[in-house]
């Protein structure tokens, strides 16, 4: 009944549609595409030549390379050859929504709800606004999903009988759900598990150790020892299972721009919810909605910021329950999901910390961080490192599952006598509340103040529709008020019923009534496109294709203003198709085509100080010069191919307004030089000027001894072409040259030291094989930094083939933790119940003992 409940929410994505909203959209529909197919060919693939000048695949955490149930689904032979990569993702989000909805329904019964409650659980969970619109960023879906299970198996929870759980079945749970969000690509999930458990099993230490003392057990006996021997080891095994990820995850990280500074506060706190979102977990929409059109009022709320889910919504039943439980403050720490509830919500509110509510009454704190005092930022202040993260909003589904929990608990228990005037609040309130959108429906510029004049406007959802959004809140309104009289009823029937005798049909009208409400949510929840329609009108609007070769994307207002001036129901797919046209996000990938300003989840320390020191060094140029300035840019970084979009244009197709794009080639570029003459490194915002400055290819500038014939001075300040002027001075009688072999390799010839350069980015871990042309000798040389973006290797005197091998002296030693974790996991999973018991314990060991010995006894005819 679940599964029919949860394909009842995503049917149309079954039948030829696809979500069209955020990340999902641009970013992982085809990063996921081109992952299912280097792991096809490759066994590891740890390099991705497509985005910027190359940069770890592994290293980029969202990729999930080596998430089991990502190659699961696309590497399935029955699926992977005969669906679309559409259908593919669908069938990827559904998948992680069922596991969601099975790992609520075993928490609640871990925690002993009655089968109702269980049922309730697995609904509300996935099919929350919370949980439900990360389908539009699948690695926070996965981290979703896995969530109840590190919860329920860190957590000091018994079992419906009353007995302990076994210690081993909660270390392999707990293990297996934190190394699956890793991989998975969110580790900030596995981290938020960890601390939730862990701050509920210190709340309930003392009482824990006193019941092992009461009982006569030593306090190492105490259920407080055995969650924190259960959290360890879980959290250790899992580390090793993804030991991989993880060494290459930290490995890119501390060359990234996150690494470099430290994180400015808008990036910190972005996607902070507003304290008034909260109203969502009683009503649907009581904002609007954003999309097709834009209608949601809630953008005119100064503060509001950027909306991260159109809504917190999980079914009346989870606001009604958290309400009853919140009517009752005695039970507050009787269960510890209500207090997890409220308080990650809090962190969610991020910047609208303690300060913010003071600053409400005039001229109080006005200078000050809104943020301080709030429970997200203490743990930026608490927690080292922890504000890399970002995204207060990432608590959200702890808070979905907790609330989630709380619901499961209520209605598996007795009718509560405060339920009713809560019942009777929030119905007098919606009836209110709908009967007075409707009265400002026809004239809100009377009623509302909002100056017409000063609408916000969304770039791809157009300007805010106020008589819609009150049209949209108006039926929130009324909605809630039917649910609400179908809930009270059908819980006072309950309890009426069971008075006489049980019904099983009460529990399948109260299934019946939470799916409804949860398949209503979220059939608006996030749009939908068609995805035949999306590629005809790609197709028919995409410019003429190009070469394979690294391409610049460029952009004058990126998106069509039209868009801004207008609504449209058929923007969603307007907005996905001109998303593919455009190559945004990294839609190139598709077409395995390499761009170099590509977006992508952690960008290297050196590609953010270039475009730095770009965009400090043109605001001091004209037009010409910088017509100038980017030819360079695209000799020296191998760039064959400029993408750019117009936003002041756009592109008519089928009666659709799409963005226009155009593509061409530029001057002919080589990605492999060779110079007898280099420089010593020096910072880009020097040397980005400098190559601007440069007609032809710059010297490379790297971190290796400079040529036997240059003097070891520093050279004098100035202009690269000067070094090159000098460099042709001290060249002359030198000669070295490149080629490529038919099979792609790089060979050399040089009767002096030379530097073979090529444009791809040096992370640490190239290293170049140098095999003569003769065959009488080889050798393994270090690869440097050339000119921050690029690498080189310096060659000495012959004729060689060039070899470059992506080797992480990581590798290797994570292979065997990772190897002895998963083995060491098996071995828990599949070892007997009966091991624990000392009589088959000893058995096993005297037999293991008494082979062992026999073994080294000496052989006797």
């Amino acid at each position: 009944m679940v599964v029919a409940v949860i394909l009842g929410s995503t049917w149309p994505t079954l039948l030829g549609k696809r979500i069209a909203f955020r990340d999902v959209n641009h970013f992982y529909l085809p990063l996921y595409d081109y992952v299912a197919e280097r792991t096809a060919t490759q066994w590891l693939p740890f390099w991705n030549p497509l985005d910027h000048t190359g940069m770890p695949l592994i290293g980029e955490t969202s990729t999930a390379v080596m998430y089991p149930l990502r190659w699961l689904v696309y590497s399935f032979p029955l699926a992977s050859d005969r669906l679309s990569n559409e259908s593919l993702m669908s069938i990827y989000l559904i998948v992680h929504l069922l596991l969601a909805s099975a790992a609520a329904a075993w928490l609640a019964k871990s925690i002993g709800c009655r089968p109702l409650g269980v049922f309730v659980a697995a609904i509300v969970y996935p099919l929350s606004g919370s949980v439900f619109s990360l389908c539009c960023n699948p690695p926070f879906l996965v981290g979703a999903a896995w969530i109840p299970f590190a919860l329920g198996a860190c957590l000091p929870t018994m079992t419906l009988a009353g007995r302990s759980r076994s210690t081993r079945r909660r270390i392999v749970i707990a293990a297996t759900a934190l190394a699956m969000m890793v991989l998975g690509g969110d580790p900030q999930s596995a981290l938020h598990c960890v601390m939730t458990a862990g701050a509920i099993s210190l709340f309930h230490a003392r009482s824990q150790l006193r019941q092992a003392r009461d009982q006569g057990r030593t306090w190492w006996q105490s259920e407080f020892v055995r969650t924190t021997v259960v959290g360890a080891s879980g959290c250790a095994l899992a580390a090793g299972i993804s030991s991989i990820q993880i060494a290459a995850s930290l490995d890119w990280s501390r060359q990234s721009v996150r690494a470099a500074r430290v994180a400015q506060r808008s990036e910190v706190y972005e996607f902070s919810l507003a304290p008034w979102n909260a109203i969502e977990t009683v009503t649907p929409r009581p904002f609007g909605n954003l999309f097709p059109i834009h209608r949601r009022i809630a953008n005119a709320i100064p503060g509001e910021g950027r909306m991260w889910t159109p809504s917190l919504y999980a079914g009346l039943v989870v606001g009604f329950a958290l309400l009853c439980r919140l009517a009752r403050p005695r039970s507050y720490l009787a269960e510890p999901w209500l207090a997890v509830s409220l308080i990650s919500l809090t962190i969610c509110f991020g910047h609208f910390g303690l300060v913010w509510w003071l600053q409400q009454i005039p001229g109080v704190l006005e200078q000050s961080d809104s943020a301080i005092g709030g429970p997200f930022w203490m743990l930026c202040q608490w927690i080292p490192g922890y504000s890399s993260f970002r995204y207060p909003v990432k608590w959200l589904p702890v808070f979905a599952i907790a609330s989630s929990m709380v619901a499961a608990q209520w209605i598996s228990s007795e009718r509560d006598k405060i339920e009713l005037p809560l019942a009777l609040i929030l119905l007098v309130g919606f009836v209110a509340g709908g009967v007075l959108v409707h009265l400002a429906g026809q004239r809100w510029e009377r009623w509302l103040p909002i100056n017409p004049d000063t609408l916000p406007v969304d770039e791809y959802w157009g300007p805010l529709d106020v008589a819609g959004s009150l049209t949209l809140i108006g039926g929130s309104c009324w909605w809630t008020v039917a649910v609400l009289c179908a809930l009270v009823g059908l819980r006072r029937f309950a309890e009426w019923q069971n008075q006489r005798r049980p019904a099983i049909w009460i529990g399948a009208a109260w299934v019946a009534l939470i799916a409804f409400d949860a398949i209503a949510n979220t059939s608006t929840l996030l749009p939908r496109v068609d995805v035949w329609r999306e590629r005809q009108l790609a197709h028919q609007a995409s410019p003429a294709p190009i070469p394979r070769t690294r391409t610049l994307r460029t952009q004058a207002g990126m998106w069509p203003q039209q868009w801004r001036t207008t609504g449209s129901i058929n923007r969603p797919l307007e907005v996905a198709a001109s998303e593919r046209i455009a190559w945004f996000g990294r839609w190139h990938l598709v077409h395995r085509q390499a761009v170099f300003n590509s977006m992508v989840s952690i960008k290297s320390r050196s590609y953010g100080e270039f475009w730095w020191s770009c965009n400090h060094h043109l605001q001091s140029l004209d037009r010409e010069q910088r017509s100038a300035f980017w030819k360079a840019i695209r000799q020296w970084l191998a760039i064959g191919a400029v993408s750019h979009v117009d936003g002041h244009s756009a592109t008519a197709a089928d009666g659709m307004t799409l963005v226009s794009v155009e593509r061409r080639m530029t001057e002919p570029v080589r990605d492999v030089r060779v110079f007898t003459d280099w420089l010593p490194e020096k910072p880009l915002r020097e040397l980005v000027p400098e190559i601007g400055r440069h007609s032809g290819l710059p010297l490379p500038h790297l971190a290796a001894a400079p040529p036997p014939s240059r003097s070891n001075a520093a050279p004098p300040a100035g202009s690269t072409a000067r070094a090159a002027e000098r460099s042709a001075e001290r060249s002359a009688g030198r000669s070295a040259r490149v080629d490529r072999a038919a099979d792609g390799t790089i060979l050399v010839n040089c009767d002096t030291d030379c530097v073979l350069e090529r444009c791809v980015y040096q992370d640490g871990h190239w290293q170049a094989r140098l095999d003569s042309v003769a065959g009488d000798s080889s050798r393994s040389l270090p690869v440097f930094r050339s000119s921050h973006l690029n690498q080189a290797v310096v060659i000495p005197p012959g004729s060689w083939r060039v070899r470059f091998e992506y080797r992480p002296w990581w590798k290797a030693p994570t292979l065997v933790v990772a190897t002895s974790a998963t083995i060491l996991l098996a071995i828990l999973i599949f070892l007997p119940n009966q091991f624990g018991k000392a009589t088959v314990r000893g058995i096993v060991f005297f037999l293991i003992r008494g082979r062992l010995l026999r073994s080294f006894r000496p052989y006797t005819r």
